[in-house]
């Protein structure tokens, strides 16, 4: 990255200057310092803050002086630093940094030849990183708010591999207990209803559609079965009683033991049930571009026994005691708030023993990081975890857990809450039927997990670019279209755009001049994106880069035209502009998961 080549131009400048004694080294040693862009084009394309880490104005400034004078001599000196314009020293010893204009416009050659690689690191350096998100429980289709935990853990996956990571998406699922049990009552209330036996009172727990009384649906109630009991009119329409016709359409075995109450035969209709939930969730997830590497199942870990390895490698390493009867790890040791049970008085593990095993299945895999992307109700396992990653014998560090914040929809203005309770939960493959897999995934990216987010449903169902989720693709095609264009008329940009004297733009106008660099600008700033999510896990900024980038190539297209250019060169030159955008902005939008069409009715 030039900010990296900046970053080290900025050491061997210190280190010379420190030789000579022109400034002081604390224990010869540089400071930690920045290398930012500013705000504004006028301070410069880089702004470096390390003369005000070595000392105080007024002295800083003088600091400042001297190292822009050697920097602008090495720009002169060594053929790699000939990017450099000027220097300049700014307020109380900021050095801002001027990139030649011609060496801007060159780098869209290089984005051309980089094509779907464009943008890759190596910071990971091949560091194997595993992934867990989603992981909704298979009782129930992902719904809008879990499911905002795809997008993250997908994006912010994919970014990680292109800078240099070895990355595994895995989606972890609880497919054995009181859950599955209940899941299975609740399938046999809807069997028996199915099948004209009697079921009776609905339970009070369990997993069940949406009741519509007789006066909400009159009609409903001529040809519907109803729950005496309550009143209300079964919905056949409904998930979870079709989950149960399925259930009886794949096994029609099992009708007989729906005539059974025994808890055994619960246990295995859910099993049915949650084997035909996940291949929904499954779906659900490839409709919306959602992969996975792993789905790795809960139960098996008290069939592979690493349940019980696990507790033992705690115990073995002197975290485990016993207290009331219960076993417990001491994670109060590494930071948690309290020491957890691991397994209850009456012999039955936890949810938090099968938490051990699981990171203890992770690390034995081979890998070095573990992510985990979270609902808002899991602040709790931070600490937790973290301490459960130093009792396997790893650091703190090498476990990190992302809490997204809920999930709202804006509708007409109104934020309106998802619950349970209200019976207003909205599935996410409703939602992506609504507006489209693509828009959805850009505006789930918005904003930082750490925010709620207030989907705009009305924003994203307009078919114009005022909807952020179409603008960045509605640019690329907006390119594609010029391309086509050209080569109607016997042009062939690519040929031409490889052949481009760039320094030909170094005469247009200053508007246009100012528009092909700021679009150049854009352009390389894709790398420290990609750098800052992959070091951060701040996937959100990767919408905010190309809505940048494709508010930058609308100006271009306004300012600079490359079909209508009389002069030939200044044409090739914008051609190269043009396709360098093209491929930044396909490489960040299939980053974000998302297609880049190259036809759209409103780009045309």
């Amino acid at each position: 990255m030039l900010r990296d080549t900046l970053k080290q131009m900025t050491l061997t400048t210190l280190a010379a200057l420190h030789d000579r004694g022109d400034i002081v080294l604390p224990e010869d040693t540089a400071p930690e310092f920045d290398i930012e862009r500013p705000q504004h084009i006028k301070f410069g394309d880089y702004s470096v803050n390390v003369a005000m880490k070595l000392a105080r104005p007024p002295k800083s400034r003088e600091i400042a002086a001297k190292i822009s004078e050697y920097l602008t001599e090495l720009g002169r000196l060594v053929p790699a630093y000939d990017f450099i314009d000027k220097v300049e020293v700014a307020g109380p010893g900021f050095i801002n940094i001027y990139i030649k204009p011609e060496w801007l416009l060159r780098q869209s050659q290089a984005i051309i030849a980089a094509g779907d690689s464009v943008g890759a690191l190596n910071i990971g350096s091949g560091q194997c990183v595993n992934i867990e998100f989603v992981s909704a429980n298979p009782t129930g289709m992902v719904h809008i708010g879990n499911g905002r935990g795809g997008f993250i853990g997908d994006t912010l996956g994919n970014v990680m591999a292109a800078a240099g990571y070895s990355v595994i998406k895995e989606y972890y699922f609880n497919d054995y207990g009181q859950q599955i049990t209940l899941l299975g009552r609740s399938c046999v209330w809807y069997m028996k209803h199915i099948l004209g036996i009697d079921a009776g009172e609905r339970p009070n727990e369990g997993y069940f559609d949406h009741f519509v009384t007789p006066n909400e649906e009159e009609e409903a109630a001529a040809d519907e079965q109803s729950n005496t009991a309550t009143g209300s009119v079964i919905n056949k329409n409904g998930y979870y009683y079709t989950v149960a016709q399925r259930v009886l359409d794949r096994s029609p075995e099992v009708a007989d033991l729906a005539r059974n109450t025994d808890v055994e035969y619960f246990d295995i209709i859910g099993a049915k049930a949650s084997s035909i939930i996940m291949e929904d969730i499954k779906k659900t997830m490839l409709d919306l571009n959602i992969h996975f590497d792993v789905f790795f199942s809960q139960a098996s870990l008290d069939e592979t026994n690493e349940l019980q390895k696990g507790i033992e490698l705690l115990r073995n390493n002197g975290y485990v005691f016993e207290k009331e009867g219960a076993v417990w790890m001491e994670t109060s040791k590494f930071g948690d708030d309290k020491d957890r049970v691991l397994i209850k008085s009456n012999g039955d593990t936890t949810y938090v023993a099968s938490d051990v095993a699981y990171a203890y299945n992770k690390y034995k895999r081979g890998f070095d990081k573990l992510i985990y992307v979270l609902g808002a109700d899991h602040y709790g396992y931070i600490g937790r975890m973290k301490a459960v990653a130093q009792m396997l014998g790893h650091s703190a560090d090498s476990l990190e857990i992302l809490i997204y914040q809920q999930v709202n929809l804006d509708v007409g203005g109104k934020s309106v809450r998802m619950s349970k309770r209200a019976g207003n939960i909205v599935n996410l493959d409703e939602l992506a039927r609504l507006v489209g897999a693509d828009v959805t995934r850009f505006f789930y990216m918005m904003r930082d997990h750490n925010s709620h987010l207030d989907f705009n449903l009305e924003l994203a169902t307009k078919e114009s670019d005022e909807n952020p989720g179409l603008s960045v693709q509605y640019a690329h095609a907006r390119i594609a279209g010029i391309l086509r264009k050209a080569a109607e008329t016997g042009s062939d940009a690519a040929s031409e755009a490889a052949d481009a004297n760039m320094a030909a733009l170094l005469n247009d106008t200053p508007a246009q001049l100012e528009s092909e660099l700021e679009l150049m600008r854009e352009n390389l700033r894709l790398e420290e994106v990609l750098e800052r999510i992959a070091l951060h896990y701040e996937p959100h900024h990767l919408t905010k880069y190309a809505m940048d980038v494709a508010a930058a190539l609308h100006v271009f297209y306004d300012r600079c035209p490359a079909l209508r250019a009389e002069n030939p060169e200044v044409r090739k030159a914008r051609f190269a502009l043009l396709l360098a955008a093209k491929t930044i902005l396909a490489r960040a939008l299939h980053l974000l998961g998302m297609n880049a069409p190259d036809r759209m009715e409103r780009a045309e």
